[in-house]
């Protein structure tokens, strides 16, 4: 389920004060401080300093105003509160461009692969 419709689902609800007990757990603090350190990543930097802001606040509301509610409204997001464990996906349209991406950088290493191979030769 996509975070943003999650928090729709949850918002006021017993599974809002589940989340935000879950990552205010003395095992999420440890993960928050690993998820501080990997925001230097580029491009999924905001979703970990999402992740790790998200235990901060005492409410879905107040974490929907944040700026780190738009870094993270659109992935895929899964929490399962008996085994304490959180998933988060690309959805399909991040998928897409992550193949359209991927499709692109393979393209460019094979051209530069192969020239380098042809001017080789001549030598």
């Amino acid at each position: 389920m996509i975070f943003s419709q999650f928090c729709e689902q949850a918002e006021g609800t017993e599974q809002e004060q589940q989340l935000l007990q879950f990552f205010k757990q003395d095992g999420m603090k440890e993960a928050e401080a690993v998820f501080l350190k990997m925001a230097r990543i580029p491009f999924i930097g905001k979703l970990f300093a999402a992740l790790a802001a998200l235990g901060d606040y005492d409410s879905i509301a107040e974490f929907r105003q944040s700026e780190h509610y738009q870094n993270l409204k659109d992935w895929n997001f899964s929490v399962n509160f008996k085994k304490k464990s959180l998933y988060i996906t690309l959805n399909d349209e991040q998928k897409k461009k992550a193949m359209k991406i991927l499709a692109i950088s393979s393209a460019v290493i094979t051209l530069v692969v192969l020239c380098r191979k042809l001017c080789c030769r001549k030598k």
